[in-house]
């Protein structure tokens, strides 16, 4: 079995495998993500840091496999390292496309 981990600010979690269900909830995330921008242009991500955070929980525990469960504080902190939780998206899409 190909398992691919990586240390998130200490922790180190597994990528969980695509499927089209997880496809579906990230769509979700990513929809509303969107809707709420539309709906408020004049905020700044500074803005919406505990959204933000809860959106990073969600979109972490459909890609992640963690030892433990990551409470919102992990994703809120100011060290986050939110770009292995964007490269781990990234990676999931991009093998969506698989025949």
């Amino acid at each position: 079995m190909f398992e691919r981990n990586l240390v998130v600010n200490g922790v180190t979690v597994k990528l969980r495998p695509y499927s089209e269900k997880r496809l579906a909830m990230l769509v979700d995330i990513n929809k509303e993500i969107q809707e709420f921008i539309d709906k408020n242009p004049d905020l700044s991500v500074g803005d919406i840091t505990d959204k933000r955070a809860g959106w990073y929980k969600r979109k972490a525990d459909i890609l992640w496999e963690a030892p433990y469960e990551l409470k919102e504080d992990f994703f809120s902190h100011e060290d986050f390292e939110s770009s292995l939780l964007k490269d781990s998206e990234d990676f999931f899409l991009k093998h969506s496309v698989y025949l």
